[in-house]
């Protein structure tokens, strides 16, 4: 079975709604509160859970036709907290969780989200130690000696930057690039910028619109074009724009890169389920990950147009809904891609990308 590892920080959220922002040694009452897990890499499983065959996870016997894994440090794991993440993820392994014995509480964030201009501002803690590279090592290594299958590893894009580097020039020198080991990567936060420097070792590398205004670019198309030199051979660089969707560009080793671009999804008029406008953008990058992610894995037969476009939508849902639920439901019965993911499912080898024509690569 293939195995999907999401590699970053797992955090509990406190969501308080208050009409205002308070003002500073005041005293206010909130209309609303949301305790839930967050996070990045946890949203994304979340979302990559909905999208796999409902058979994924034979129950009875605790085996999966792909594996999805979190690879987190959480506290003590008889904490109130611990137990809220597992169960937040039920068809999520646990094989890769790393516990911090002693400690009660997991990483948190408080967030006071004002209705009068829907700011959100956020106050967070980590009590816990990093993940160390040894820990990534030991539980890697162990993984990888008893599957001959893919291994796909996405990391968030975060942490100690010594320590993400041994992660990822560990994985490269000793399974390569070709290979069963598969690397992605995301670049979200500008002022990481020293995660510039790992950029050459992923697969895939997802870029926000934050890190390409950053580098004072107006679109995901101009953006990707000056990210060539700086990656893989063979890699392909994804950025996504909010309302503008998104754009990838597929290197192609002695050939001419293939261009793709996805407009932003809204819903038809006529689709009760969701609203016309954007009503909770929190976690669309993380949505758009876990399609790429999913049809990367499982959707072998599918160019770079059809996954680009395939996350852009699941994306486009997430936005105009509160919350991930039923996303992977709504992509599976949509009349666009109710039959390519039959087809998908049923093909299994890749063909590569050659059927997509490439783009022109047209001024922005």
């Amino acid at each position: 079975m293939p195995h999907i590892i999401c590699v970053g920080a797992v955090y509990m959220d406190t969501i308080l709604t208050v009409p205002d922002f308070p003002r500073e040694d005041t005293k206010t009452r909130a209309t609303n509160m949301i305790r839930r897990r967050g996070g990045n890499v946890g949203n994304t499983l979340e979302v990559l859970s909905q999208l796999l065959p409902d058979n994924n996870l034979n129950r009875a016997t605790s085996t999966y036709r792909t594996e999805l894994s979190l690879f987190a440090v959480l506290p003590d794991p008889q904490s109130a907290d611990t137990r809220a993440v597992i169960a937040s993820l039920p068809d999520v392994s646990t094989r890769h969780y790393v516990y911090r014995q002693g400690q009660p509480v997991a990483a948190s964030s408080y967030i006071i989200q004002s209705a009068a201009n829907h700011s959100r501002t956020i106050v967070s803690s980590n009590p816990l130690h990093d993940l160390t590279h040894t820990e990534f090592t030991s539980a890697t290594q162990s993984l990888l000696d008893q599957t001959d299958e893919e291994v796909w590893f996405h990391f968030e894009g975060r942490g100690d930057p010594l320590t993400m580097f041994d992660h990822l020039y560990w994985l490269r020198r000793d399974f390569g690039y070709d290979g069963r080991v598969k690397i992605s990567i995301e670049l979200e936060k500008p002022e990481r910028d020293w995660l510039n420097d790992l950029r050459e070792y992923a697969d895939v590398v997802f870029y926000s619109k934050e890190w390409a205004q950053a580098a004072g670019k107006r679109s995901p198309s101009e953006f990707i074009k000056t990210q060539v030199q700086h990656t893989h051979d063979s890699a392909l660089l994804v950025c996504t724009w909010g309302d503008k969707g998104a754009a990838a560009l597929r290197k192609v080793p002695q050939g001419r890169n293939v261009h793709s671009r996805a407009r932003a999804w809204k819903p038809l008029h006529s689709d009760s389920r969701y609203s016309q406008t954007p009503v909770d953008t929190v976690g669309a990058g993380d949505t758009f990950i876990a399609g790429m992610l999913y049809a990367y894995v499982h959707q072998k037969a599918w160019g770079v147009d059809d996954r680009l476009i395939f996350a852009n939508e699941l994306a486009g849902r997430k936005v105009h809904q509160q919350g991930f639920a039923g996303l992977g439901q709504a992509m599976k019965s949509s009349n666009t891609w109710v039959e390519k993911l039959k087809e998908g499912n049923a093909n299994g080898i890749a063909p590569g990308d050659a059927d997509f024509e490439p783009e022109p690569e047209d001024e922005d």
